[in-house]
């Protein structure tokens, strides 16, 4: 098969003690055709310290660094510099299938219509990537069973639809091409949390083709149980309602009504402080 370029972009911030592990998960990619990008958005950390370490020992691994200007821009940066015909989003404590790479290249090589792949989302906590969950709240249920319960594939309409109910991924789920993100464009550097959700809907709202498609060895390992942005429930709410107000403009009469009321319980969430 072809072997076209992909770019994987870890933007980092103060996650050196994380690092290591998911710098040495890219390496053990069966894929090898990827250039890493490791963007240090303003760390006081030793991040600089084990980027550094891994562009020493192989090229592949490009390091920039920035002032924190915070997590979107530090992605824009990452695809600003990405060379990849696929982008793959990492957060820098996350870990990828070591086959994610091949099956997904293929299939998109495969199916040129496909501008956003994306497969099942496994959580681990404490450090221990058998401790395997389907959701961010430790409960029981089997691996296999992701998070999002919106698992659709599609474009337009029926996207947008299911976006106005909730986020359908992970930002380090996906494969994209990177031509979709290009048309799209970057990510908004004043979303704060929830910056993924409001990117998704921003490709959808230029057409974007998304499949899911939870082949076994596509999976993404998310780590959770620490302390992070997703602790602060009051900034989330608040980000979910700006997303909302983004996304208003574009809908027709029935999702603004369904908007309205999503839009209700929330605002109903913030002013009686219920966290």
């Amino acid at each position: 098969m072809n072997s076209p370029l992909v770019s994987i972009i870890i933007p980092c911030y103060n996650y050196a003690h994380y690092l290591s592990e998911t710098l040495n998960n890219v390496l053990a990619q069966q894929y090898k055709n990827w250039e890493c990008i490791i963007i240090n958005d303003g760390s006081t950390d030793n991040t600089e310290e084990v980027a550094q370490k891994f562009r020493n020992t192989d090229a592949r691994f490009k390091y920039i660094y920035q002032t924190n200007k915070g997590l979107s821009a530090a992605r824009n940066t990452g695809i600003q510099n990405a060379n990849g015909k696929y982008i793959q989003f990492l957060d820098s404590d996350d870990l990828l299938h070591s086959e994610k790479l091949s099956i997904q290249v293929q299939a998109l090589e495969n199916q040129p219509e496909i501008d956003i792949l994306y497969g099942n989302t496994i959580f681990f906590f404490n450090d221990n990537i058998n401790e395997q969950y389907s959701n961010r709240k430790k409960q029981y249920i089997p691996k296999n069973k992701v998070r999002f319960p919106l698992r659709i594939s599609g474009k337009g309409k029926m996207i947008i639809n299911k976006l106005l109910i909730d986020n359908i991924m992970e930002v380090s789920n996906p494969l994209i091409r990177k031509t979709i993100v290009e048309k799209a464009g970057l990510f908004n550097e004043s979303m704060k949390s929830y910056e993924d959700w409001q990117f998704w809907i921003q490709c959808s709202l230029h057409e974007a083709c998304f499949l899911y498609n939870p082949v076994e060895g596509t999976e993404t390992y998310i780590r959770c149980g620490h302390s992070s942005m997703m602790a602060n429930k009051k900034k989330l709410t608040l980000h979910g309602i700006r997303i909302r107000r983004l996304l208003h403009p574009y809908l027709n009469f029935k999702q603004r009504l369904y908007n309205y009321y999503r839009l209700s319980k929330l605002y109903i969430r913030l002013y009686l402080n219920l966290f």
